[in-house]
């Protein structure tokens, strides 16, 4: 058989062909290997947004000058001036000079909680009338709650106050003689200003 010859002619060009075919190989690749990588989320990978649970429902009774009184169920963290709409509003009769001097509408409510409203003229004690158990409670006045006299329970109801830091306030105001002010409160082991913020509006001496 005779030598096939392959000339210098023949050698660019299958060496050219060769580099023409991998370029276009790198350039297909490049343009659909992008595509190739886009993530897809599947179902169970979602994020599915948290669902808010609404506060628990509390029961709280007003009585006296307003146009419903009785027995009100109300959304968790209601304020007191929620269960005056609820009711209606104040009555005719309602003395609001000393509405406005002694019921603090910005309190929140707590379970289980009476308001009493005075007609015009009537001498109430502020402590029945604004107080979170029709006047048993002694350590809630002006609807705020004295840090001086205030019993664990009163003190468990303010924002962010558990039946430790409930005790570690009454064990403190034993030791030195009671609250002088209500920044005071920050001394009570693990009060800082975060949780004072919650409750300084709440609390009074």
């Amino acid at each position: 058989m005779g030598e096939v010859k392959i000339g210098a002619r023949e050698i660019l060009l299958g060496t050219g062909a060769v580099f023409l075919l991998v370029g276009i190989g790198l350039n297909l690749r490049q343009r659909y290997g992008q595509e190739e990588g886009v993530e897809i989320i599947s179902a169970e990978e979602e994020i599915v947004p948290t669902v808010s649970v609404p506060d628990q429902k509390i029961w709280a009774e007003v009585a006296g000058s307003v146009m419903g009184a009785g027995v009100y169920e109300l959304e968790g963290g209601s304020r007191v001036n929620d269960l005056l709409v609820e009711s209606g509003g104040l009555s005719a009769e309602a003395d609001r000079e000393w509405v406005e001097k002694n019921l603090n509408r910005a309190r929140k409510l707590r379970d289980g909680e009476k308001i009493y409203i005075p007609k015009a003229g009537e001498e109430v004690p502020v402590d029945i009338a604004d107080s979170g158990s029709g006047g048993e409670v002694k350590g809630v006045s002006n609807g705020l709650v004295n840090l001086n006299t205030a019993s664990q329970t009163e003190l468990e109801s303010l924002s962010g106050i558990g039946p430790a830091f409930a005790g570690r306030i009454i064990e403190y105001r034993e030791k030195n003689g009671g609250f002088r002010d209500i920044n005071e409160v920050k001394l009570v082991s693990g009060i800082g200003e975060k949780l004072f913020e919650k409750i300084k509006d709440e609390i009074g001496i």
